[in-house]
């Protein structure tokens, strides 16, 4: 009989939580809703990331209506720019195009030229704005170019200007004209 009452009382005891039970669940809660807001943000980086990519890719394959006007271009960098920031605005893109051109010294059989295009777009946080983080820069970039002659007897159009004059980056600017750096170029190229 004394065995039955021992445990009536530890289960009493047992049974009191004195509000514990309500402070593990605010402190369950708080840190979840901290991880499902950071990964909200997260998410909607990647799904803007995926975008920004989308484009890449439309412009990759417009690289062929492409590929003679910069081909018999007198500024194919220039040019590049030009054509590459046209084709994202059509596409509603409406942040930074940067595109960096470089091509080799001229030769009468052989001329090569690649391209980056890097597309940059400010994202504004939902949910770190609660501690203080507003905005993060989501930057792609894509690579191509170009390679005209094979044999020794062809003979390839270069442009009149050499090609210092025209390689380098060219960066978009807000009121719709574009930043020339002939210094700049990507350091992995």
């Amino acid at each position: 009989m004394k065995c039955k009452t021992r445990w009536k009382k530890k289960l009493a005891c047992f049974g009191r939580e004195d509000g514990n039970i309500l402070l593990l669940f605010a402190g369950s809660l708080t840190v979840l809703i901290f991880f499902i807001g950071i990964s909200m943000d997260l998410g909607l980086i990647y799904l803007k990331r995926n975008a920004l990519m989308n484009l890449c890719q439309l412009v990759k394959e417009d690289r062929f209506t492409f590929q003679d006007s910069i081909r018999y271009s007198d500024n194919p960098g220039k040019d590049s720019f030009t054509m590459i920031e046209d084709a994202l605005r059509r596409n509603h893109f409406d942040g930074t195009v940067k595109v960096y051109f470089k091509e080799e010294a001229p030769e009468t059989n052989y001329r090569y030229y690649k391209i980056r295009t890097q597309l940059s777009e400010e994202y504004s946080y939902t949910f770190l704005k609660i501690f203080g983080a507003d905005t993060t820069t989501i930057t792609v970039y894509f690579d191509g170019g170009e390679t005209y002659g094979e044999g020794i007897s062809d003979v390839i159009w270069h442009p009149a200007l050499p090609v210092s004059s025209y390689n380098g980056s060219y960066t978009s600017q807000p009121d719709g004209s574009c930043d020339y750096d002939s210094g700049d170029m990507p350091a992995d190229w």
